[in-house]
């Protein structure tokens, strides 16, 4: 893929909004995680290690978070990584879900990237002309 077609940093936190206001809108925002840009979408507050499912009042984004530093199976070109549990899971592997899931698979479709699994709990993104 030629330099052209790669997101840029802005790009990347527009998918990573898109994919976290997604599963929000459809009450999946449980035990979520979103890795990009050197930063973190989540709906556990780091500092108290409460979570706040389906709740856009607390939404937190830390920074100087990597992926690397909580799974294993990351893209070393990282772009974006998830990790999740439950109901995610579930619509992933179990085919629960599959109008929705057919939907969240085209918000990564729309970038220009698809996501593999690197355990059951977390994906990472590629390009898909790479």
């Amino acid at each position: 893929m030629n330099e052209i077609s790669k997101l840029d940093s802005e790009r990347i936190e527009q998918l990573a909004i898109e994919i976290r206001d997604f599963l929000l809108d459809h009450e999946l925002w449980q035990e979520v995680e979103i890795y990009f840009n050197h930063k973190r979408f989540g709906c556990r507050d780091l500092k108290t290690g409460r979570y706040f499912y389906n709740d856009r009042k607390h939404l937190f984004t830390d920074k100087n978070i990597e992926p690397q530093d909580y799974f294993k199976y990351v893209n070393p070109d990282h772009i974006l990584s998830m990790r999740f549990e439950g109901i995610i899971c579930n619509m992933i592997y179990d085919g629960s879900l599959p109008n929705i899931k057919k939907q969240f698979d085209a918000i990564f479709e729309r970038y220009g990237v698809y996501y593999e699994l690197g355990d059951i709990w977390n994906l990472t993104c590629y390009y898909i002309n790479d």
